[in-house]
């Protein structure tokens, strides 16, 4: 493939471009734009399995504008673990931590925080946090727990049954009859945000946070 430049080199490049007009590339930047954009479809047509997963089941009245209520999980990807299910993941209990703990660092009725290696009774770990929050405020938080797991997750969000999502894919579920419409029920609406496709927009200069934004608003 031709040589893969990095997504600074292709913003470098891309103001290049919007200084001097696509026509004015000499035929040296040229080539560079088309290697660049052979290495990116290549790249992005590979399989990227995010190692982690944000789910957010939202509540009802769900808005573009106001504040409304979900709740926040994360999990292990089945992905990772050779086509089985998720793995629920909690959150040390220490306020000042930003440590995940793993399914494995149970030892017995206690659990240990890699981060702060502080060890926690099972008792009191979280599994799930609850907001009501504006539209940009869910991006924000959806956003820190994103950097919180390595950039390295895929985001799912799971709708109230009285949101327009829900009822969509349910409606089209019944056409289909049968399994599908047990399938969207258990889903609720599911939309999601996949791991590569947060790569390939952040890599073209997409600022994340305003993708998340719109991603919840759709």
């Amino acid at each position: 493939m031709g040589e893969f430049f990095g997504p600074e080199a292709s913003q470098e490049l891309q103001k290049r471009i919007e200084e001097k007009g696509a026509t004015e590339l000499t035929p040296a930047e040229a080539v560079v734009v088309k290697q660049q954009q052979e290495a990116l479809d290549k790249f992005f047509a590979q399989r990227i399995q995010a190692t982690y997963k944000i789910e957010v089941e939202f509540g009802k009245g769900r808005s573009t504008w106001k504040h409304f209520p979900g709740t926040l999980s994360l999990y292990l990807s089945g992905t990772k673990l050779h086509g089985g299910g998720d793995e629920k993941l909690y959150l040390c209990p220490r306020d000042d931590c930003t440590g995940v703990i793993f399914p494995g660092e149970r030892l017995g009725a206690q659990v240990h925080c890699r981060k702060c290696q502080m060890m926690w009774p099972e008792t009191q770990l979280v599994g799930e946090i609850f907001y009501r929050l504006s539209p940009n405020d869910w991006s924000v938080v959806i956003h820190r727990f994103f950097v919180r797991l390595d950039h390295n997750a895929d985001i799912y969000l799971k709708y109230h049954p009285t949101d327009i999502r829900y009822q969509t894919a349910m409606e089209l579920a019944r056409k289909r009859g049968g399994e599908a419409v047990n399938k969207a029920r258990n889903n609720r609406g599911l939309h999601i945000y996949p791991l590569k496709n947060i790569i390939k927009d952040t890599s073209t200069g997409a600022d994340l946070l305003k993708r998340i934004e719109g991603f919840i608003k759709s």
